[in-house]
C-alpha cells in the first residue's frame, strides 16, 4: 500500500503477525549479519534502567548500507521498535512482542543450520512458553525439524505446546518426564527459559549435539552448565559485546574464561557453516541483539509499504 512519505506508519501487533513469515524473516537477519561481517552495522548492547518502578530496556542498532537505524524499548509487558531512515527520519513505529519473538526465533535457526549436523532432525526443547513457539517454526522453515520432545515443569503446558504445534509443523511432538530425557536423543537442543541454573545435566547429551540456549539474557542466568561450556568445541552468540554483560553461562565461569573461544554469528554466517566433526559439540548463545529488531522491523517496513 501507498503512504505519506512524511507521515509514519504505526503498526499494531494484529498487523505484525499478519504480515510477517517466517522465511522471509530468516533471510532478513541472514543479510544483516552478513552486513555486520562487512562492517556495515553498529550493534548497541541493550542497557537497562528502572523506571516509575518498571524495568524498561533499550537496543538499538544502524546499517550505513540501508542507511536506517532502529531502536527497541520495552518493560511491563510492551514492546515497541522505532524504525528511523537517516534523511527522512522515522518510518514506523511497530509493536514488537511478536516481532521480537520471530527474530529471536530466526537467529536461532539460523545458527543451527550453520552449526549443527547437516543431518539433524530431532530437537529436544525444554520450556514451552511464547519463545518456544518461533523456535520450532523457524528450524522447521529451515528443515531441521522432525521430531521433537518437549519437557515443561507444567504437563498441561506442555500438552498445550504439542497440541497447537502440531497443527503448525509437520513433526511428531511427544512430551518428556525430564529435562534429561528431552535431551537425551536430540541432534539440537532448544532451552526457552529463565532460568538462574543449568536446565539439563551435561552427561544427558550424546556426542555431536548442538545448543540453542536463547532464554536466559542476564548475567544473572544462566540455562548451560559451565562444564558443557567448557566442553564445547565452537561457541557462537549474537553479539561478543553483549555477551560480556549479560552472558550468564560466560560470566559464571569467572576470569578463567577465555573470551577468545566466543565468535560472532556474523562471522560464521559470512563464512558459512562451521567445520566440525560429527561428535563436536557446538553452543550458540542468544542474547537478542538490536541488529536484529533492526533487520525485523526494516523487513515489515518494506512489506508494508511496496
Amino acid at each position: 500500500m501507498g503512504r505519506d512519505s512524511k507521515m509514519p506508519l504505526f503498526v499494531n501487533e494484529a498487523r505484525v503477525r499478519a504480515v510477517l513469515q517466517m522465511t522471509s524473516m530468516i533471510e532478513a537477519l541472514r543479510a544483516a549479519f552478513r552486513a555486520q561481517a562487512e562492517g556495515l552495522v553498529t550493534n548497541v548492547p541493550r542497557s537497562r534502567a528502572k523506571l516509575l518502578g518498571k524495568s524498561v530496556n533499550m537496543t538499538a542498532a544502524s546499517d550505513s548500507k540501508t542507511n536506517r537505524y532502529a531502536v527497541k524499548i520495552y518493560g511491563g509487558g510492551t514492546f515497541h521498535v522505532h524504525l528511523y531512515d537517516r534523511e527522512q527520519g522515522l518510518l514506523a513505529t511497530i509493536e514488537a512482542d511478536w516481532l521480537g519473538q520471530m527474530r529471536t526465533g530466526a537467529a536461532n535457526g539460523l545458527a543451527a543450520s550453520l552449526m549443527a549436523r547437516p543431518q539433524s532432525r530431532s530437537v529436544g526443547l525444554i520450556g514451552a512458553g511464547r519463545q518456544a513457539v518461533t523456535q520450532i517454526l523457524a528450524l522447521d522453515a529451515l528443515g531441521l525439524v522432525d521430531h521433537v520432545s518437549v519437557f515443561t515443569h507444567r504437563l498441561e503446558k506442555a500438552k498445550e505446546f504439542c497440541e497447537m504445534m502440531g497443527k503448525r509443523v509437520v513433526a511428531k511432538f511427544e512430551i518428556a518426564s525430564s529435562a534429561d530425557e528431552a535431551v537425551a536423543q536430540a541432534d539440537i537442543v532448544v532451552t526457552a527459559t529463565t532460568s538462574e541454573t543449568p536446565v539439563f545435566n551435561h552427561s544427558a547429551l550424546r556426542p555431536g549435539t548442538h545448543i540453542n540456549a536463547m532464554g536466559a539474557n542476564a548475567a544473572s542466568r544462566m540455562e548451560i552448565a559451565p562444564s558443557l561450556v567448557h566442553d564445547c568445541a565452537f561457541i557462537v552468540t549474537d553479539d561478543c559485546d553483549q555477551a560480556r554483560i549479560e552472558g550468564g553461562e560466560f560470566l559464571s565461569i569467572g576470569p578463567s574464561f577465555d573470551w577468545s573461544r566466543v565468535r560472532p554469528l556474523s562471522e560464521i554466517v559470512a563464512a558459512g557453516p562451521i567445520k566440525r566433526t560429527e561428535n563436536d559439540l557446538t553452543f550458540y548463545k542468544s542474547l537478542g541483539a538490536g541488529l536484529e529488531d533492526l533487520a525485523a522491523a526494516s523487513l515489515l517496513y518494506d512489506l508494508l509499504v511496496s
